[in-house]
């Protein structure tokens, strides 16, 4: 999960205070990140199968790609716009930060010295940036997971992703439970299916393997858990959106 990533690589765009009242949009097609923080909002994400409900002291990522409405009859935050190339997720994550001032205070910062414009600014907004990132790493990983029924099995599973043979049925047991309860569990802790999380970091680990132009598209696929390349190609655009060789020919035009 996007809050749980001890390191990303990302390359602000833009930084925005945005205020918003009896709001209904649909965004579509954005090619950036979106990290958020709201300070008023009753702000409803809505994509076609699930529904984000965000508040006051809400942090949210959409990521990009990726279409939703927002419905809200108030709505007021800070966003930051952003590329990433070792990170990609199909879904809208959202928390209510625990260290609200903290949090507002650091995003506020944030914009702040990106209007400023002053010399050497990016590098200043990067580094709140990654202060953000770690602040919402310590609120999300250490003490949501701490006592955390499966986390020998979600342990298990960052192991072994890029094994091919791996099951959900293997990875249930680590915990010591039926495969039944333990997707019941999973489910209710990380709002995906276990299956989708292990795509997820195959996905996420192709991406970086393509971005180091150093593997074929087919060594791509078997690092990262797929035997079958054609099944690896039908889950990446399903992921991405696009093919495993049309984002490697876009990426490395940049």
């Amino acid at each position: 999960m996007f809050f749980e990533k001890e390191t990303l690589s990302l390359n602000i765009l833009d930084v925005l205070e945005l205020r918003y009242y009896d709001v209904n949009l649909f965004n579509s097609g954005r090619n950036f990140g979106a990290l958020s923080f709201r300070f008023r909002s009753d702000a409803t994400l809505i994509t076609e199968h699930e529904e984000y409900k965000t508040g006051d002291n809400y942090v949210s990522y959409v990521p990009a790609r990726f279409d939703y409405r927002r419905e809200a009859s108030i709505d007021e935050f800070i966003v930051v716009h952003f590329d990433t190339s070792d990170y990609f997720t199909d879904s809208i994550e959202c928390f209510e930060a625990q260290n609200s001032e903290k949090m507002k205070e650091l995003f506020k910062k944030l914009l702040d010295t990106w209007n400023g414009r002053e010399v050497g600014y990016k590098y200043k907004c990067t580094a709140i940036l990654y202060d953000i990132l770690a602040e919402c790493y310590l609120e999300n990983f250490r003490t949501r997971h701490k006592d955390s029924k499966i986390r020998a099995s979600v342990d298990y599973i960052q192991a072994h992703f890029k094994e091919s043979s791996l099951t959900v049925e293997e990875v249930a047991k680590k915990s010591f439970m039926s495969e039944v309860y333990f997707r019941k569990l999973f489910k209710k802790e990380y709002g995906i299916s276990p299956q989708k999380y292990i795509v997820n970091l195959r996905i996420q680990n192709a991406v970086g393997l393509i971005s180091s132009g150093y593997y074929s598209l087919a060594e791509v696929a078997y690092m990262s858990g797929y035997n079958d390349y054609k099944y690896f190609s039908v889950e990446f655009k399903k992921a991405l959106g696009v093919s495993p060789s049309k984002y490697s020919y876009n990426y490395n035009r940049i």
